[in-house]
């Protein structure tokens, strides 16, 4: 299923009535005031001055190359030791019993001994755990700028598909950058965009194989 990413763009087809409090999309148009001062002295005194380039106007529907470069180290160890230990002794000193006439007298505990209790209960428990994982992406995917947000940030948008045989690799993205961090190049690092979104589902026979069974997932959930 495709993703919506919301923009300020408006929808393709027929002009839309414009309500009370709203205004139309407007144009970005290119202003000579935003242009880097120029040394014009120097460019007319120097035979090797170079007028420096005019900043690019990156537009809706242009391309920018995302430079994927993603990595994560995860690691965890614990460990836990429990010990308890119960012990209860107790003995009947004095008691009652009932007699032939129905009445309470002292029971004699001489003959048979005094009656107690002695009882121990000793519980070990220990564990550990460790868990050490290592992840790495690194792809370049071209995206197609779907907004142009008012403070120039640009909305991104990119999907891939990849199929070999039996295995199917699709890969998408979604991310806001500034307009001002893409290079001369085209090209944009993931480091440098916003709300990153990478999703690389893979399907074939290698996921197949690799793939736990259904028993061991059990097994993983009941943790018996």
């Amino acid at each position: 299923m495709q993703r919506r990413v919301p923009t300020t763009q408006p929808a393709s087809g027929p002009p839309l009535a414009i309500g009370i409090g709203a205004r139309p999309a407007e144009r970005i148009t290119h202003d000579p005031a935003e242009d880097p001062p120029q040394n014009l002295v120097l460019l007319t005194a120097s035979p090797f001055a170079v007028e420096a380039p005019k900043p690019r106007r990156i537009a809706v529907h242009d391309l920018v190359t995302v430079i994927v470069r993603e990595s994560r180290t995860s690691l965890n160890d614990a460990k836990m030791k429990s010990e308890k230990d119960w012990e209860m002794k107790a003995e009947l000193a004095k008691w009652f019993r009932l007699n032939v006439h129905d009445q309470l007298v002292p029971q004699n505990f001489e003959a048979n001994g005094t009656p107690g209790i002695d009882f121990s209960f000793e519980n070990k428990y220990e564990g550990r755990g460790k868990y050490d994982r290592k992840d790495s992406l690194t792809t370049r995917i071209t995206a197609t700028v779907i907004d142009v947000k008012p403070n120039g940030n640009l909305v991104l948008e990119a999907r891939k598909c990849i199929r070999i045989g039996d295995e199917v690799l699709i890969a998408t993205l979604t991310g806001e950058c500034r307009s001002e961090d893409v290079t001369a190049q085209n090209t944009v690092l993931s480091t440098q965009i916003a709300n990153l979104e990478v999703e690389m589902p893979d399907r074939g026979a290698v996921r197949d194989a690799t793939r736990r069974g259904w028993l061991m997932r059990a097994f993983d959930l009941l943790r018996p």
